[in-house]
């Protein structure tokens, strides 16, 4: 029993390790396209972690003028009013983002789908992808990604820090679930 919980005490340790890596984001230069991945809506409103992806998103936005968004995120709760893309799209206009540079991705409910859809509505192929997620989000959504057939860069949103090693661990647990997420997923397509 020792050596169980030294083995899950360890790998949730390199895990956390790797993942503090991974959270500070990769991207260099602008993209063309930075996909802002959705999270939970109460209704009509976002819950903390997606107003302040919504925040930073919209920071990122004005900082590279030559960026189009991409809101993503469907209704995933039986609660909400709005999907998640119409919460961010809304959260941008308010923040001075032209709504021309925002597309809705409106019809997804995993972060696999959140990749798939979107190339599906732009083509992405040489183009320079990049996605905005929470800190803790950022290593499983780059492996779900990869699955997908999608090359890009991250960007670092921060979330709140009272709810940072429950979202730390529950990714940790999620991490196998990639496979499932992904399971059907064709190459390119």
């Amino acid at each position: 029993m020792k050596t169980v919980g030294a083995i899950i005490a360890g790998t949730a340790a390199a895990f956390i390790l790797s993942e503090s890596v991974a959270s500070k984001g990769n991207l260099k230069g602008e993209p063309d396209v930075l996909l802002v991945l959705g999270c939970r809506v109460r209704g009509e409103k976002a819950e903390e972690t997606l107003e302040m992806r919504i925040e930073r998103a919209a920071e990122f936005l004005k900082e590279n003028r030559n960026t189009i968004a991409v809101a993503c995120g469907g209704i995933v709760h039986k609660d909400q009013l709005k999907s998640e893309a119409e919460v961010i799209y809304e959260g941008l206009v308010e923040r001075g983002i032209e709504k021309e540079r925002i597309i809705l991705e409106d019809k997804s409910k995993t972060t696999a789908q959140n990749f798939i859809n979107a190339q599906k509505l732009l083509d992405l192929e040489n183009k320079k992808v990049a996605f905005l997620s929470s800190e803790f989000h950022l290593m499983r959504a780059s492996m779900i990604a990869k699955r997908c057939s999608l090359e890009c860069s991250t960007v670092a949103a921060p979330s709140p820090k009272k709810l940072l090693f429950k979202n730390y661990l529950r990714e940790f647990w999620a991490i196998p679930l990639i496979l499932n997420d992904t399971k059907g997923v064709k190459k390119n397509g």
